[in-house]
């Protein structure tokens, strides 16, 4: 049988503290909370069915390591300008920008980080 996937359900990280990422993805970038499931899980609404679900680890992750646990997720925008305006919000919120905002062959994007050193895109790309 060939595994043929209709899409990405959801992606499931680990975090260090629940309450500093809840206030990242819920209050900074705005993301709908779904559902808390005891004190250490939450699940975000990202669009489309996707979701994002951040447990706080049983043990803390040093996030100056390099060895990341997830190498990035990244997030559609609808315009060129927009990618400019995430990183202008980020900035103005103190979040790490790593990279961009910049070009690329098809598109523009910038590369964020949350309180634990999880990488995010946020790109546009012509179709």
């Amino acid at each position: 049988m060939k595994f043929t996937p209709t899409g990405l359900n959801h992606i499931t990280i680990r975090v260090n503290r629940i309450d500093a990422s809840k206030e990242f993805y819920g209050d900074i970038l705005g993301f709908e909370l779904v559902k808390t499931m005891g004190q250490s899980m939450a699940v975000y609404d990202v669009g489309n069915g996707d979701t994002l679900v951040i447990v706080e680890a049983e043990t803390s992750y040093d996030p100056t390591s390099r060895d990341f646990r997830v190498d990035h997720f990244g997030f559609y925008v609808n315009t060129p300008k927009e990618v400019d305006e995430i990183a202008e919000f980020l900035r103005s919120k103190e979040v790490t920008i790593m990279s961009g905002p910049a070009n690329r062959k098809k598109g523009r994007f910038v590369f964020a980080a949350d309180p634990d050193g999880n990488m995010i895109e946020f790109f546009y790309e012509e179709s």
